[in-house]
């Protein structure tokens, strides 16, 4: 897939179309991919003070984070803060960008929210498509704006292929990688903080394989007793 790889293992494998095994990902192709670039190039439009001004004047809601020291403060932001982030987007940027951005954000939220759905119809899928459309016809304002020089990104490329996925394999719930995230808590985080912090990969493979045989010696002894 990269282009460094002359010969894949796939290559030999009769009727293989190795991309179709590439599934859509809520959390790390729209959230953390395309809402996180559009997050970025919006600050780069109003400025980081006038971003963050307008987060922390945003009137409370039910359901909706307040960020009361702005956006711009956070480092390594989640994916439910990026979602939260998203929900404040349109609300913020109105009034301080130009038509044309205000369209592209909505759009690209548009297509992040009816992408999560739990049903699709023909319909929806064509919503979906529309909302796509609508920030290609727009997107050359980043250019004008001097925010992009192009739009060769994988992440924005991946959502042409977004309907198509969903007709194949069904809605994106059923593959969305979010589920699996609460694991980096306990195959990351907690086996990270049982080392010294110094060549820590090591030290955090011995404690996962330990931990590894505890639960299973743990599982023996229930069955036996």
């Amino acid at each position: 897939l990269s282009g460094y790889v002359p010969d894949p293992f796939w290559s030999q494998l009769p009727y293989t179309n190795i991309h179709m095994a590439i599934t859509p990902d809520i959390l790390h192709q729209l959230y953390q991919g395309v809402i996180s670039h559009l997050l970025s190039w919006c600050q780069d439009i109003i400025g980081a003070d006038e971003l963050d001004n307008r987060v922390k004047r945003f009137p409370p809601s039910h359901g909706i984070r307040h960020f009361k020291n702005g956006f711009t403060i956070l480092s390594n932001v989640s994916g439910p803060e990026r979602k939260q982030m998203a929900k404040l987007l349109l609300g913020i940027m109105a009034g301080a960008a130009p038509k044309d951005v205000i369209r592209c954000c909505r759009a690209l939220l548009d297509f992040t929210f009816i992408a999560q759905y739990a049903s699709h119809s023909e319909e929806t899928l064509k919503y979906l498509d529309d909302a796509l459309q609508t920030f290609h016809q727009h997107k050359e304002i980043f250019v004008t704006l001097g925010i992009r020089e192009h739009f060769k990104i994988p992440k924005l490329h991946s959502l042409l292929h977004f309907s198509s996925s969903i007709r194949l394999f069904g809605s994106t719930d059923n593959y969305n990688t979010e589920m699996f995230e609460r694991l980096h808590i306990d195959f990351a985080k907690e086996a990270y903080r049982a080392s010294n912090h110094r060549d820590e990969r090591p030290q955090m493979l011995r404690w996962l394989e330990r931990r590894e045989k505890i639960n299973a010696f743990d599982g023996y002894l229930q069955w036996k007793h």
